[in-house]
């Protein structure tokens, strides 16, 4: 992979295709606040080539966040993860660390926390029951965190229903007050979810999730969504839901979040997260800081 030849920066993002992140932009804008001449690039790892990407990057970077599609093989290739990412069972924050004198690789999840952080910025109240949309790794971490923070009733809603039903299984084994229901990403399905749930978090790229925008018939008035997709411009689902009365929490305020969690655990300093939001508004504008 011509990637690979190039001599690799001290921190990166990596997924596959990864046609579009903002990770770089918000990384670079927290490392120049502080001065750390680190450099952060956005680099596509096929999956067939991620553990010998990982085997490179342990002997020069400092290293990297993950994206889909990686984030669970991640998790299998660390070789200690936090207790986060054990609970969910996926990695997008990767560190080496040298230990007597061998590298360890050293595996986060901070998908949950920015996503609850984004929550409470926007929202400011306790989640009883929730649906997530899609089943990768984003989810994972989502539902994780809302778990652990109480929430009693979660839909996974996937078009692959044993995908659903394996994650839900997973958490269903950890969080045994819970009740956890993998459903099918069908219309039927997902307008029944929707009766109750109070937040509905989408974890599909918008591309797919355009195609569920009929979905949203019922008023939001009272409730949340939450996208971890997102885009220069509000997609199409998440303009649906705003248009519905939903509260809004987008995908960019999760990026901020997350990004700022993943990069105090890179450099062990306090993130300037208002250098992050600056730049993210002289790329795209503030229209997500109005949400």
């Amino acid at each position: 992979m011509q990637e690979m030849e190039k001599v690799l920066p001290e921190l990166a993002v990596i997924g596959w295709p990864l046609q579009k992140t903002f990770s770089p932009i918000i990384q670079n804008a927290a490392l120049k606040s502080l001065g750390i001449t680190w450099r952060y690039e956005a680099i596509p790892v096929p999956p067939d080539e991620v553990d010998k990407f990982f085997f490179k990057a342990s002997k020069t970077m400092k290293g990297f966040n993950v994206t889909m599609p990686h984030k669970y093989r991640a998790y299998e290739l660390c070789d200690k993860k936090d207790d986060f990412a054990n609970i969910c069972g996926a990695v997008n924050t990767v560190v080496f660390r040298q230990i007597e004198g061998k590298i360890k690789i050293f595996g986060y999840n901070t998908d949950g926390p920015g996503l609850m952080r984004a929550l409470r910025e926007r929202a400011k109240k306790t989640i009883g029951s929730a649906l997530f949309l899609g089943a990768g790794g984003a989810a994972a971490g989502g539902i994780a965190a809302l778990l652990a923070s109480g929430t009693s009733r979660i839909y996974i809603a996937n078009r692959t229903l044993k995908k659903a039903e394996d994650l839900a299984e997973s958490f269903r084994r950890k969080f045994k007050t819970s009740e956890i229901v993998a459903i099918e990403l069908k219309r039927e399905q997902i307008l029944e979810a929707l009766k109750e749930a109070e937040l509905v978090v989408n974890c599909i790229p918008d591309e797919g999730a355009a195609s569920l925008e009929d979905f949203l018939v019922e008023a939001g008035k009272d409730r949340i969504f939450c996208d971890f997709s997102y885009g220069e411009k509000p997609g199409r689902l998440y303009l649906r839901a705003e248009k519905a009365g939903y509260t809004m929490v987008s995908g960019i305020e999760i990026l901020v979040w997350q990004g700022a969690y993943a990069f105090e655990i890179f450099t062990g300093v306090e993130c300037p997260v208002e250098s992050m939001k600056n730049a993210l508004v002289e790329k795209i504008g503030s229209w997500w800081l109005a949400c």
